[in-house]
Order: C-alpha cells, then sequence, then structure tokens
C-alpha cells in the first residue's frame, strides 16, 4: 500500500469506530482488513501460516472472536482475541468505577483461562482443534503458551487520566493485554496481511480474497485445506512470486503448482 493509501484506510477506519455500529460490523471489517487485527504475543517466526481463525469453536460455549499461533524456536503462543464495540465502556460515567461493559469483558477472558487451566481441554486442543495445522510436526511437542487479548472501548475515555490508565492497565498480566479500539489503526503500514481461516469437522477453510504467502501450502497436508475461487484466482495472478518448492517423484516443484490443482475450492 502507498502512504496516501494507508492514511486513507486509517480515516476509513477511525469514521467507522465514530459511527458506533454493533460488534459484528467491527468484526467484519477487520475479516476484511486484516492489517488492523491485533499483533500482540507476536513471536520472531511471525504469525503462523500467516492465518487468523475467526470464531474458533474451542467448545459449543466459546467461540473467540479471533485466534492465531505464533512461534519461536522453542514454544507457541496461542492467542485468543475478544473484541468489544468501540462504544464499550471502561467506567461508569464521571467515576473510576469500572462499568458493567468492561466487567463482562473481563470475565469473559477469565473464562477461557480457566477453560485451558484444564489439561485436558489444552489437549483436546492442541491434537483435535488444530489437527494439521501445527506443523512441522516435530514442534507440536514444544509448549503452547495460552495468551489472551481484550479489544475494547476507545483511548479517550482514559487517555488524559493518570488514575483510569492506571487502574485498567492493572487488569493487565503477562499473559493478558487490554488495547483501545483506536489502536489497532497504529503501524498499519509494518503488518503484513492475513488469511482468514474457519475451522470445520475435517479441514480449514480460508475464506480471504487475497493470495497471500505459500507457506502454509508447503507444510499443510493440501487434503485439510479449502481457499476460495477468489484466492486461487490471485495466486494464479501473483505465479511471479512463487518460490517455494517441494520434492515429489518426479523430481522437485513448486509448491503451488503443486497444490492448486489439487486443493478444494469453496
Amino acid at each position: 500500500m502507498t502512504g496516501q493509501e494507508i492514511n486513507d484506510k486509517k480515516k476509513e477506519y477511525l469514521e467507522l469506530l465514530d459511527r458506533e455500529e454493533n460488534e459484528q460490523i467491527y468484526q467484519t471489517y477487520l475479516e476484511e482488513n486484516t492489517m488492523f487485527i491485533p499483533r500482540e504475543f507476536e513471536q520472531n517466526h511471525g504469525i503462523h501460516f500467516s492465518t487468523v481463525f475467526r470464531k474458533l469453536p474451542l467448545s459449543s460455549d466459546y467461540k473467540p472472536d479471533f485466534v492465531y499461533l505464533s512461534k519461536s524456536s522453542d514454544n507457541w503462543n496461542v492467542v485468543l482475541v475478544e473484541i468489544e464495540k468501540p462504544s464499550s465502556k471502561y467506567f461508569k460515567n464521571n467515576s473510576t468505577t469500572f462499568h458493567a461493559d468492561f466487567n463482562l469483558a473481563l470475565q469473559q477472558m477469565n473464562t477461557w483461562r480457566a477453560w485451558f487451566d484444564d489439561e485436558s481441554n489444552r489437549n483436546h486442543f492442541k491434537n483435535n482443534i488444530l489437527q494439521g495445522f501445527i506443523e512441522p510436526a516435530h514442534m507440536g511437542r514444544n509448549p503452547f503458551n495460552f495468551k489472551y487479548v481484550l479489544v475494547h472501548g476507545r483511548r479517550s475515555e482514559y487517555e488524559n487520566n493518570t488514575q483510569k490508565t492506571a487502574l485498567i492497565r492493572g487488569q493487565q498480566r503477562s499473559d493478558f493485554s487490554i488495547i483501545s479500539f483506536d489502536s489497532l489503526a497504529e503501524n498499519i503500514e509494518k503488518k503484513y496481511k492475513l488469511y482468514v481461516g474457519v475451522k470445520k469437522n475435517s479441514h480449514y477453510e480460508l475464506i480471504s480474497k487475497e493470495f497471500v504467502d505459500e507457506g502454509i501450502f508447503s507444510w499443510m497436508n493440501i487434503d485439510f485445506l479449502a481457499i476460495t475461487q477468489s484466492i486461487y484466482d490471485d495466486a494464479i495472478a501473483k505465479s511471479d512470486s512463487w518460490h517455494h518448492y517441494i520434492i515429489k517423484e518426479n523430481g522437485t516443484v513448486k509448491t503451488m503448482d503443486y497444490a492448486l490443482p489439487r486443493i478444494k475450492i469453496i
């Protein structure tokens, strides 16, 4: 994106915040403009497979708005993101008492943490929910660290008040970050685009419109993958950028030349 395009996109996003729409409007906007999705707890290998999951089902009751993974050479961060609304409040009017909006959001974070405190749930998440997504397979033996991000309200509610800022910061933990909707517009020029993934019973669907990169096609078993026609078409249009190779029976071939004719289109 050019500098002007970045500024225009920021302006569009901030104007959307001012309209105080319902939560689903903002969920959809972030899915369509993934440079605004949080990158908290990202490690040196980036977002795993450049993919963020929408409404990944932990159980029938728990479906975080977004989930992404990020690995280092010796561990994984699993990051669960809950987005509220820009109109959601931190504090009651003219006070430093937390608003019900904020208390409910904090409780949601505690509920997720409690779910992952159960070892059977952690194993189910790793071995069933993420089956086929943890690649290279040997890195699945590395520790999983669960992290939590709450996107809530507007910065203007607290930024000029030292006490309110400290009270919000006091709710954070080493595994829990609280950020405002405004902060998502910061440094978007440095944030690469992501695939938006949806977990189905036996496979993953990439529902985005653009081809982002080859990583997920290079490492995952493509029997576990399905993509949109838009991703397929965009990948073909960007074939000059393909640089991953795999070894097959007849020799070395480009990953995308092998994957695209075989992958399911949704």
